[in-house]
């Protein structure tokens, strides 16, 4: 690993402690996509040596043409997930800096074999042994378009947290396709959508993640949690609000913000 990847997961490590902007200089910003991703790697390994939890599994985002042009990515992206911000079926939690936290209603899924490089839908639905709903958890760190695409991804692209629901084992991920859920915020209903949201099929998140992932030395383990898109878009929670996500057969999650 380079002196400068090294330097730039230690900024934005630094960056994040202190809740500032993050944001990197000209000579420490990751150039390509290959250094995105070694510093946001290197970024998870002080992340967890410091308290914020062992690694549990990854996140997909930018799952639909939208986000895509958006942010200006050809394909999705990835990034890890911590344990030290992940909660079973309910949290509260305190805004890191105030001004809230957005969420994302998804369905996650669970790891029972190793995946790396190209595989077929059917050859993910068989790698997986649980599947629930979740919210991941997103915080603003920085705007967007200051940061460019390549700092957005070391950094982790907004991940918080995540709660999830209690795992399904027995629930076909070949019809996750099928899956509705139903966002309410406050007692109002805010969303109701289905998982096609997700790159037509939750099961093609899982394929592209395989592939990808594989092309930057990440081989996904079994135990691995896979948040595998949103399927409704990103809502921001003021401090004082509540959201619960419920979908038939995979229960109900909600989150407070304070």
């Amino acid at each position: 690993m380079s002196n400068r990847i090294t330097d730039a997961a230690h900024a934005l490590f630094h960056h994040r402690t202190q809740q500032q902007d993050a944001l990197l200089p000209a000579e420490l910003a990751p150039q390509d996509l290959t250094e995105a991703y070694a510093t946001h790697l290197a970024l998870l390994e002080l992340l967890t040596a410091n308290g914020a939890g062992a690694q549990i599994g990854w996140k997909v985002g930018f799952t639909n043409a939208a986000a895509l042009q958006r942010h200006g990515a050809s394909e999705p992206v990835f990034a890890g997930l911590l344990g030290g911000n992940s909660y079973v079926e309910e949290a509260e939690l305190a805004s890191p800096s105030g001004k809230g936290l957005a969420i994302e209603a998804e369905i996650a899924v669970r790891l029972g074999q190793p995946l790396s490089g190209p595989i077929s839908r059917q050859e993910a639905a068989a790698a997986i042994d649980g599947v629930a709903i979740a919210f991941e958890i997103v915080e603003q760190r920085c705007k967007v378009d200051d940061a460019g695409l390549p700092t957005l991804i070391a950094d982790g692209t907004q991940q918080y947290g995540t709660i999830l629901g209690r795992w399904s084992t027995d629930y076909d991920p070949l019809t996750l396709d099928q899956t509705d859920v139903k966002l309410q915020i406050d007692g109002f209903t805010d969303g109701f959508m289905t998982a096609t949201e997700v790159m037509g099929h939750p099961l093609n998140a899982i394929t592209w993640l395989s592939e990808a992932s594989a092309r930057y030395g990440v081989e996904l383990q079994p135990g691995d949690v896979i948040l595998t898109g949103a399927i409704i878009p990103a809502k921001h929670l003021e401090p004082g609000q509540m959201a619960e996500l419920a979908s038939d057969g995979l229960g109900d999650i909600r989150i407070w913000v304070d």
